[in-house]
């Protein structure tokens, strides 16, 4: 009975609806820092704290997966699979001493369906940071104080592969906030802060759905 409310644990929708729990938790607070100010959470905090969960996220699945495979005589024996370097996987290659080892199919496994969604979201999340500050140095009307790093913040809340909705999403809010300014308050331009929210919070609980109707949809 453990065993198979564990297994429901891991491979239903729980450890999705906490991830996404704990990054609207992040989210709500980098808007409260944004609205309101003060030292509640600062956007530094907020950008570690987003960082570590992902981590910590890829490694619960990972041993989640080593936990559920244990448990079955059909998978039990890819935990006990070494993966040769003379197979045409440049990543195999490159790092035999890794996956040439008892363990190594099922860290070649881990490593495409959890760490590289990790790794991509860092690096996407990072890219944007410094694009914004390209574009803060030569565009500041578009930002006030603090919405580089709030636009951090919720690249990296997005994650991957969230960041494909949220960045044109963010310019899509960036218009079509720049017109109601424009009709009821005869204001030309809207700086960032606000899109970027509105584009995190819709990344964070509907990129599938986006991805999926736009047939954008990548499984990595």
């Amino acid at each position: 009975m453990w065993f198979s409310n564990m297994e429901q644990f891991l491979t239903g929708q729980y450890l999705v609806r906490i991830s996404q729990g704990v990054f609207a938790l992040i989210l709500f607070s980098a808007a409260w820092h944004y609205f309101v100010g003060g030292r509640f959470l600062k956007y530094k905090t907020l950008v570690r704290n987003a960082i570590w969960f992902r981590v910590l996220y890829a490694l619960a699945l990972t041993v989640g997966q080593y936990y559920l495979w244990a448990q079955s005589p059909f998978s039990k024996p890819l935990l006990n699979t070494p993966l040769s370097e003379s197979l045409p996987i440049p990543l195999i290659k490159a790092f035999p001493q890794i996956f040439n080892t008892r363990i190594g199919y099922f860290l070649f496994y881990s490593w495409g369906h959890f760490w590289i969604n990790l790794v991509l979201a860092l690096f996407l999340a990072w890219l944007f940071y410094k694009f914004l500050l390209l574009l803060k140095k030569h565009q500041d009307r578009f930002f006030e104080e603090g919405e580089v790093r709030l636009g951090f913040v919720c690249a990296l809340v997005a994650g991957w592969p969230g960041i494909i909705v949220f960045v044109p999403l963010t310019f899509i809010f960036v218009v079509l906030l720049s017109i109601i300014r424009a009709v009821t308050l005869s204001e030309r331009y809207t700086t960032l802060g606000v899109p970027f929210l509105l584009a995190a919070a819709t990344a964070l609980w509907m990129s599938q759905q986006i991805l999926s109707y736009f047939q954008l949809w990548l499984r990595i």
